[in-house]
């Protein structure tokens, strides 16, 4: 049943982040070694460990050089929009952490 599978992936994300505060990162509370408390190369949501290499899907979304120059144009407007001192405070402040992080 979908609820109880996502009630036990919460459960297990919990336990996972309660694991790594507690001092034991990597271990769930049957002492079992790997990420989160699901074991057997999966996460604490039951999804297989360290497909996702981050955000998103790992396809490819736009072959070769465009990637780069499609990024580059991102970044630009970002730039361009977090200068523009008129758009309201929590546009800019959201804007400005975007620029942080990239």
């Amino acid at each position: 049943d979908a609820i109880d599978a996502l009630r036990e992936g919460v459960r297990r994300l919990g336990e996972a982040r309660a694991g790594r505060q507690g001092g034991q990162p990597g271990r769930d509370d049957g002492g079992e070694e790997g990420r989160g408390a699901a074991g057997g190369g999966r996460d604490p949501l039951g999804r297989p460990a360290g497909s996702g290499e981050g955000v998103g899907t790992g396809d490819d979304m736009l072959p070769g050089e465009d990637v780069y120059r499609r990024a580059g144009e991102i970044l630009e407007e970002l730039r361009r929009r977090a200068g523009e001192q008129e758009r309201p405070e929590e546009e800019l402040d959201y804007l400005r952490r975007l620029l942080d992080r990239f």
